[in-house]
């Protein structure tokens, strides 16, 4: 039987070394925590400038394309009505503003109604319609043909040629200035001038 001591004699100290293993310290780990959290952040923040960068053109679009029917729908509406009278007064007999623009023209369309374009003064054209000339000009009877977010800061129609005997066959010049701005902080300035000639033949109506 052996003894505690020669027990103990018997046991024999190893030691071992540790191989350090490859991978990423605490800093490092932080450091690419934060580039890859900048990375992102930009990413991020580039895709909602292009979200909304697309969403200012189409609103800028939409307001576009209403400007652009409101004056195409004056102009074919003139195009094909007569009896044009420039102004005020009794608008139920033609009159040319050859010199001084008008904000407001009256004439007879197709179906023999009349109607009525002017600019408020305020930022809108209006339209009316009406088979009764005194009712056509009430306040109540217009309606805006441009989205609020256009503002028309100048606006006028010169017409010349309206008399029978004048040897001119009737045309009407549209000159409008102003504004527009969809859900940009960008506002987009326009200058627009179109030239509309009755379709109808200079004769007496």
């Amino acid at each position: 039987m052996k003894t505690k001591s020669t027990f103990r004699s018997s046991l024999k100290a190893t030691s071992h070394t540790l191989k350090a293993s490859s991978g990423f310290t605490l800093v490092e780990m932080i450091v690419a925590f934060g580039i890859f959290s900048i990375i992102m952040v930009i990413s991020v923040g580039s895709l909602v400038s292009l979200i909304e960068a697309n969403h200012k053109a189409q609103a800028l679009k939409t307001v576009v394309n209403n400007l652009h029917f409101a004056l195409e729908n004056m102009s074919r509406n003139i195009r094909t009505g007569y009896n044009y009278h420039c102004g005020f007064g009794t608008v139920t007999v033609p009159a040319d503003c050859a010199t001084i623009p008008a904000i407001q023209l009256v004439f007879k369309d197709r179906q023999g109604s009349y109607v009525a374009y002017r600019w408020t003064g305020s930022g809108d054209i209006e339209r009316s319609r009406n088979t009764d000339p005194v009712a056509l000009l009430t306040s109540d009877s217009f309606i805006p043909i441009t989205a609020p977010e256009i503002t028309i800061e100048q606006f006028g129609f010169y017409v010349d040629g309206t008399g029978n005997n004048d040897k001119e066959q009737p045309r009407v010049l549209i000159v409008a200035k102003g504004s527009m701005q969809g859900k940009s902080k960008v506002i987009s300035r326009f200058n627009i001038e179109t030239i509309v000639s009755q379709r109808l033949l200079d004769v007496e109506n």
